[in-house]
């Protein structure tokens, strides 16, 4: 028996608009299935403790594709209330699982942790029945990274077309990066980097890019 305090993350999917996440738990995992899953996880072993879940902490990272510092803060806070209960942090331990899902900061934070006196377990990332169906971690993860690649493709395909079009509607001059961001925005064109608000900076910073590209593309080739 023990007291927990269940922690829980993922990445933003910026092309899909999936941006941040309830504060509430059970909120975050109708929102994300990987919340869903860690949080499934977490309950199990609790249940099997006969412990008591006391508290859980769901964190989104701020970059799509790569852990950063940011989720120290998230850490910590967790770590506040597991010394505020007695409690052991509770996570889901992907790195143990041939490191497809790597967060480097993530366990460096944990380590801090856990030198600080807060407890920490790590449970592994086995395969589940989550909401009555065969939920397998890897294979999850594998297909989000197909299904961004293939929307990184189609954004190299159609954006830079997209963003040509609404520059040639709009003349030179004053508030033109604005007026061509307003066009893309009403048209639900995706940034390059797969967001979903154009800003007259970004407009303006791609809208060179496309110049350079067609600038290259056009040159002759040499034969020698």
């Amino acid at each position: 028996m023990g007291a927990f305090v269940a922690f829980y993350w993922t990445f933003p999917v910026r092309w899909a608009g999936f941006l941040d996440l309830p504060d509430d738990a059970a909120r975050a995992a109708e929102a994300s299935r990987t919340v869903a899953y860690q949080r499934a996880l977490a309950r199990r072993f609790v249940e099997w403790e006969n412990g008591s879940l006391v508290h859980e902490v769901a964190a989104m990272e701020v970059s799509p594709d790569r852990g950063t510092f940011a989720i120290e803060g998230d850490v910590a806070r967790a770590g506040r209330l597991c010394r505020e209960a007695d409690a052991t942090l509770l996570h889901v331990d992907f790195h143990k699982n041939g490191g497809w899902r790597p967060h480097p900061f993530l366990g460096e934070a944990l380590s801090a942790l856990r030198g600080t006196g807060v407890p920490v377990l790590g449970l592994p990332a086995d395969a589940i029945m989550l909401d009555g169906r065969p939920f397998d971690p890897a294979e999850h993860f594998s297909l989000w990274r197909v299904r961004d690649a293939e929307e990184r493709d189609r954004r190299r395909r159609e954006v830079p077309a997209a963003l040509a079009a609404a520059l040639a509607e709009v003349p030179e001059g004053r508030g033109r990066w604005k007026a061509v961001a307003g066009l893309l925005n009403e048209r639900e064109v995706p940034t390059f980097g797969g967001g979903t608000t154009w800003t007259p900076d970004n407009v303006r910073k791609a809208a060179k890019d496309v110049e350079e590209f067609a600038g290259y593309a056009s040159r002759p080739m040499r034969t020698d």
